[in-house]
């Protein structure tokens, strides 16, 4: 969401802020999203916690693109009606901000297109087949107006565009990493297959498993495709293994400190690291990197001596590739 609207401040940085508020929301409207990822948007936007209530569904979320448990509105926020028996707030402290009352608009306006949408698209039930936040029974009920109950599924999250095949349920999600498409894929299907021939992206593949486990498979979807690359653009999270887990519980905290210390150093010792760790040998390193051995043996003193261990061990080398996947991760 932060990288949208960076790129609609870059698009034209001498744009009111009224115009940035009405183009930010029209391009989630014209994606699609649903209405988590428009209270997500908001958030962003806004720089508060915002919130909405359709009857007596709840949903909030943190400026930060985490959501969180429902609460009712304070008086002291500013609230709009977003529909019958609905609302959506900004949790804002003190006065108002200057776009506070556009956001709310826009947003309102957003919500209410969503819900007329819910009657004749698949987006929305895409998006709540798949959320951790819904229940159920929200969840198990999505699933038959996708034709998928009582398959093997996977997760499969991608950029934005392109869309898969027609015949694949996919929805374009708004999350904390910025705009994804979450396609729901039968087990049995071959992700890349799900796309037009001839056209390369990055794919992060969820855990297959059952209907109701399909926010397990999108959480570890979304960790596959950060961790794609142009040497690898198709990550399955089934490949990782524990490191699965490592990369999932450190999403929500701090940069871990042998990560940082990765991050302090220069592209070309991470190079050089990544090509020690890769070929096991710092004289296959150097012929790879083109570098003396005699040089890259000193580099290599040298940054055991930073990094507080040895990547050539074996306890070293799992330390690093560790730390290097949560330096991606971070990034």
């Amino acid at each position: 969401m932060q990288d949208l609207l960076g790129r609609l401040t870059a698009l034209d940085p001498d744009a009111s802020e009224t115009l940035k508020v009405v183009t930010y929301f029209d391009a989630l409207v014209a994606r699609s999203v649903g209405v988590e990822s428009m209270v997500r948007g908001a958030a962003v936007l806004s720089g508060a916690t915002v919130g909405q209530r359709d009857g007596r569904q709840i949903v909030r979320v943190r400026p930060d693109g985490v959501r969180v448990g429902p609460l009712e509105p304070s008086p002291a926020w500013p609230v709009r009606e977003s529909g019958p028996d609905a609302i959506a707030w900004i949790e804002r402290e003190g006065d108002a901000h200057t776009n506070d009352a556009m956001i709310l608009e826009r947003l309102s306006l957003a919500l209410g297109i969503i819900r007329a949408r819910r009657s004749v698209g698949p987006e929305s039930a895409v998006e709540l087949a798949i959320s951790s936040y819904a229940g159920a029974e929200e969840r198990a009920a999505a699933l038959p107006r996708l034709r998928l109950a009582g398959r093997s599924l996977r997760l499969v999250a991608s950029p934005p565009d392109p869309a898969p095949l027609p015949t694949h349920p996919s929805a374009v999600v708004a999350t904390r990493h910025g705009l994804t498409r979450a396609t729901i894929l039968d087990t049995a299907t071959d992700a890349p297959d799900a796309w037009p021939q001839g056209v390369d992206l990055r794919l992060g593949l969820g855990i297959p498993g059952p209907g109701d486990r399909l926010p397990a498979s999108w959480a570890s979807a979304l960790v596959a495709v950060r961790l794609t690359s142009p040497g690898e653009p198709v990550v399955d999270a089934a490949d990782l293994g524990a490191l699965l887990l490592v990369a999932e519980a450190a999403e929500s905290g701090p940069l871990h400190p042998d990560a940082a210390a990765l991050a302090a150093l220069d592209q070309r010792s991470r190079e050089l690291l990544d090509a020690v760790t890769e070929q096991q040998s710092v004289r296959a390193a150097a012929a790879r990197l083109g570098r003396h051995h005699s040089s890259v043996q000193e580099r290599m003193t040298a940054l055991v001596e930073t990094l507080g261990y040895d990547p050539r061990t074996s306890r070293g080398h799992a330390r690093y590739v560790l730390a290097r996947m949560l330096l991606t991760l971070g990034s």
